[in-house]
């Protein structure tokens, strides 16, 4: 949703949604409309006389400075605080009136649709999950909505085909909106400039100069404010380069009767005027587009011969295959056979580019430099470390070339894939030496690139930034979009490593901008399962599930199985999730795909994942799959392995073995860098460690992490563990149960084995139910009346329950079960009451006679450390509310008031109304949770839901109907709400009750609404 100040103008051309914007920030219940009229002062003046507070003039015709001088001097003579809105097809120009006031224009881009949006719309729409065709509807519309309404439609008839690109959607009800509503009203100059650049791009004010329209200045400016001129994406380091919307250029190339697709010689003089003015000031790709259009296939050529290598480089590999396509057989001589390959692989056409590298001898046992490093990309590209390895071996190092410094620097990353990071860094450091002497930008960044990646695994995070720093200048300065992809998905992978998922997320989809201008699938693939393992982390794990899908989709239409990547991401979120049967599944297709190529970094974490999903059912098979992770890891990639091995040690009763693997893995965490790992490594320690300071220090330390992070249900699940261990105090148990609400809203759950941990005891089988009926549950079943021998003993219990803990005399006991007994008499009786509940509460005599009922010769107390009480729950976590509201931390404790609510089920000792050791608990109970009502009502008003507060604020009336406070509220929310129907009955009620008890009544003046001050002049 668009917002803005109280006065905007909003400009576009049909069909960008102004109305639809404007009605949903000024909806025709509150606001007067003016849509179309003779006199729009008039209208302004007669709305000010009417006090109206929100005014929308939508659809204003095209305004002469002096016509809008005369309205925006009329609008000025409203109120301050009235909102008003305009809306034009055509450029309102407010800036040269002399009256700017505090207006504000939304544009084209403001309204356009997103890719998500179109998704969406294709998904509801449609029916169809196609990312790919979502992009390609977005890139053809660039988001216009009437457009992508059109185009979705279209699809939804003729299916995805009709969708694939501007040609084939600008035809049917998309061609003739287009040019009845847009070109139609379009100036005549305006108009035969759109048709006479057509899909060119970039289009600047010098090539439309070039084309004769002579005030290209002012047509380019009055396109781009409507939108029909729209620039690329907003890509750091990237130009924003003009272009007409595609099915924009289509129809009107169709409509002057001039397609021009490459390879057909266009009529007219302006491909030769376009090729001449793109040779002189580029882009290369256009001019080598031009030269094609114009038959001038010898030119298109020498563009590609010369620039080819920039052309791909800057992510046209798709151009610079059409072109070489349609290319006469002459033309077609190595080195742009050459580029073809390069296209392709680029491209993700790695079939294609295979055997286009054959034809050109990369079959042969000795290759040259160029074509080695060129043809081993295509193993790498597929997640083949040990083909790319060979391929490099055949390739000729002598010399100090470009192409031997890149032949360096890609070996340097295969052994990286097959886990070899000693060899990867001594290589990265070698393809720096070669590319220094050989002077070749490109290799000199592809090498500090090498370096940086081989750094970040080796767990060198300063040397890895620096020579990142290193390689990103070079890519800016030439343009390398490719470079700069790659750049920032191995940054990413360094936020990844250190736990910083948001700054993670952020660079992920920078890189899948990157990739997306590179027109890349391979690095669109990465950058997209780079974004779905910051999501998953951060809890958003639907949302992580499609990122991940659409990866392997990538990855699997141009045939690389470094698809197991994604499905080794997949396998962790469903694993983190505590889903073991999914996350079994994944792991083992990837560790059946990577076995056979060598991809240590995803074989050994699955390996080692499926170890702890099979964990609960069968140790021994998951002690075989933690052993092949730790022999396949080197030690930079040890740390699942090791985590591995301490859980299946811990759940064979090695607590001393699990310890040590935990304190190995957490050095080896350290060394690389890896927080995410450090905190597993923690939460093993915890577990395996009998002191329960350190345990608790360990678990701690593992929640500090994970909340830094801002991986919130990791930390959520920590917090559970803590709070079942038998060292849990009240702030454990109250974050326990935020941490189960988090839990249970993401749909994970805390036990990601199976059969819990060491650090998950659980919490003492003994809970007593005080609030309502009591009752007493063993290992949760209700203990029934027949186990209790006496009613006596049932009485006793409660008693101290109701001393929450505190020793009772056994004099005083004796006198509330017994008042008119004999002391003497009532002493053994006392005695025998206490055996009972002890009975009952372990009957299994597991634990010492104290353990539940602690008892010398003068008292009895409850040990409500070891038995669970539901009343001190909820007064824990009503106290831990007040305390979060106090700290105005009001989201969570919004959190833990409703968790306390949960528990309230009624008064406390509710079937013992009259009895008098009962009533000190069950008023203090009492009393908090009328508290809980009030201050959940304040939170429910501050997170925005008047509607939730009003229902806590009749509960705490029916409660206590005489609650001046209460009243108060209710009104003030209700009028705010703007139910004053509501509000007026609620202020009857408050006055009659305050008569009632000869109180004086309210003012009415609470059912006046605050209005908001006016905005300063």
């Amino acid at each position: 949703m668009v917002s803005g100040p109280s006065r905007r103008i909003v400009v576009g051309a049909a069909g960008y949604g102004k109305t639809t914007l404007l009605r949903g920030l000024c909806p025709p219940a509150r606001a007067r409309w003016w849509q179309g009229g003779d006199d729009p002062c008039g209208f302004v003046r007669g709305a000010a006389a009417d006090d109206v507070r929100c005014l929308v003039l939508d659809d204003l015709p095209q305004m002469s400075v002096s016509e809008l001088r005369e309205l925006l001097i009329a609008i000025e003579g409203l109120p301050d605080d009235t909102e008003v809105s305009l809306a034009s097809r055509r450029p309102l120009p407010w800036r040269h009136t002399g009256r700017p006031g505090r207006w504000t224009e939304l544009g084209p881009a403001d309204l356009a649709c997103t890719v998500d949006d179109v998704a969406a719309m294709l998904a509801e729409e449609g029916g169809l999950t196609d990312p790919d065709l979502a992009a390609a509807l977005h890139t053809a519309t660039r988001g216009w909505p009437a457009l992508v309404d059109f185009a979705v439609e279209a699809v939804r008839l003729g299916g995805p085909a009709a969708g694939e690109s501007a040609k084939a959607l600008a035809v049917g009800g998309l061609g003739e909106y287009v040019r009845a509503e847009v070109l139609d009203g379009l100036p005549d100059a305006a108009r035969q400039l759109v048709a006479d650049v057509g899909d060119r791009a970039p289009v600047t004010a010098g090539l439309c100069a070039a084309l004769g329209h002579d005030d290209a200045e002012d047509l380019i400016a009055l396109l781009r404010r409507t939108g029909l001129l729209v620039r690329g994406p907003v890509v750091p380091g990237l130009p924003d380069d003009d272009q007409v919307v595609p099915v924009v250029a289509q129809v009107a190339a169709v409509a002057r009767g001039l397609p021009a697709p490459v390879g057909d010689a266009a009529r007219g003089a302006e491909p030769q005027i376009a090729a001449a003015w793109y040779d002189r000031h580029g882009p290369p790709g256009a001019a080598a587009r031009e030269h094609l259009r114009s038959g001038d296939h010898a030119g298109a050529a020498r563009v590609l011969r010369e620039h080819g290598d920039r052309i791909i480089a800057v992510g046209q590999a798709g151009l610079v295959t059409q072109l070489f396509t349609v290319l006469p057989e002459p033309e077609r001589d190595d080195r742009l056979l050459l580029l073809q390959a390069d296209a392709l692989r680029t491209a993700g056409d790695l079939e294609a580019a295979a055997r286009a590298y054959d034809e050109l001898g990369a079959g042969r046992p000795e290759l040259d430099a160029g074509l080695a490093w060129r043809a081993g990309r295509v193993a790498y590209q597929r997640g083949d470390a040990r083909g790319a390895l060979d391929v490099f071996a055949r390739g000729d190092e002598r010399g100090d070339t470009a192409d031997t410094a890149l032949l360096t620097a890609w070996r340097a990353h295969a052994f990286l894939l097959a886990g070899d990071t000693d060899s990867a860094v001594a290589e990265a450091r070698e393809a720096v030496h070669r590319a220094v002497r050989s002077g070749d930008d490109a290799a000199l960044a592809t090498a500090y690139l090498s370096v940086a990646l081989s750094l970040a695994v080796a767990g060198d995070a300063a040397g890895s930034e620096e020579h990142f720093a290193l390689a990103l200048p070079i890519a800016h300065r030439t343009g390398d979009v490719m470079l700069l992809t790659r750049i920032h998905t191995n940054r990413t992978f360094q936020h990844l490593q250190a736990a910083r998922y948001p700054a993670a997320l952020e660079s992920a989809r920078l890189c899948a901008a990157y990739a997306q201008a590179a027109g890349s699938p391979s690095l669109q693939a990465i950058a997209l399962g780079n974004e779905a393992d910051a999501l998953a982390m951060l809890g958003h794990y639907d949302e992580a599930v499609r990122r991940y899908r659409a990866a392997i989709g990538h990855y699997q239409r141009f045939g690389s199985r470094r698809f197991a990547g994604a499905v080794l991401g997949l396998a962790e979120l469903f694993r983190r999730r505590g889903w073991r049967e999914q996350a079994r599944a994944a792991y083992e297709q990837v560790v059946q795909v990577a076995s056979g190529t060598g991809n240590a970094h995803v074989l050994v974490p699955a390996q080692a994942g499926l170890a702890l999903v099979l964990l609960g059912d069968d140790v021994k098979t998951a002690a075989g799959h933690a052993d092949a992770a730790a022999d396949q890891a080197g030690p930079e990639l040890s740390g699942p392995a090791l985590l591995a091995q301490g859980w299946i040690a811990l759940s064979q009763g090695e607590a001393g073995r699990g310890a040590d693997l935990a304190t190995e893995a957490a050095r080896v965490a350290r060394a690389q860098g890896d927080r995410a790992g450090l905190a597993d490594a923690l939460e093993l320690r915890a577990a395996a460690d009998d002191d329960p300071g350190r345990a608790r220090a360990a678990l701690r330390e593992s929640r500090a992490i994970w909340a830094e992070a801002g991986a919130e249900v990791e930390a959520a699940r920590i917090a559970v563990l803590a709070s079942r261990t038998p060292w849990a105090g009240p702030d454990e148990r109250a974050e326990g149960v935020l941490g189960e609400q988090r839990l249970a809203a993401a749909d994970a759950l805390a036990d990601r084995i199976g059969g819990g941990s060491g650090a998950a005891v659980d919490r003492p089988p003994v809970v007593v139910r005080a609030l309502g009926r009591f009752e007493v549950e063993l290992a949760g079943q209700v203990v029934p009346a027949s186990s209790w021998q006496s009613r006596k003993a049932r009485d006793l219990l409660r008693i101290l329950v109701g001393r929450r803990g505190r020793p009772v005399p056994r004099s005083e006991l004796s006198e509330l079960l017994w008042p008119d007994g004999d002391a003497q008499r009532t002493g053994h009786r006392l005695s025998v009451l206490l055996n009972i509940v002890r009975g009952v509460l372990d009957p299994g005599k597991a634990h010492p006679a104290d353990h539940y009922l602690a008892a010398d010769q003068g008292s009895i107390a409850l040990n409500t450390a070891t038995t669970g009480v539901d009343v001190e729950d909820f007064l824990e976590q009503v106290a831990r509310g007040r305390r979060l509201v106090e700290q105005e931390a009001l989201p969570q404790a919004r959190l833990v008031l409703l968790a306390a609510d949960q528990l309230y089920r009624a008064d406390a000792f509710e079937d013992e109304p009259y009895a008098e050791w009962a009533g000190p608990l069950r008023e203090e109970a009492r009393a908090a949770y009328l508290a809980m009502l009030r201050m959940l009502a304040h939170t429910s008003r501050a997170a925005g839901q008047p509607g939730a507060a009003v229902g806590y604020l009749l509960r705490l009336l029916e409660r206590d109907p005489y609650d001046e406070r209460a009243y108060r509220s209710l009104v003030r929310t209700l009028v705010a709400g703007g139910q004053h129907g509501e509000a007026r009955r609620a202020f009857d009620r408050y006055a009659e009750a305050m008569r009632s008890i000869g109180v004086r009544p309210p003012d009415r003046d609470l059912l006046v609404p605050v209005r908001r001050a006016a905005a300063p002049r």
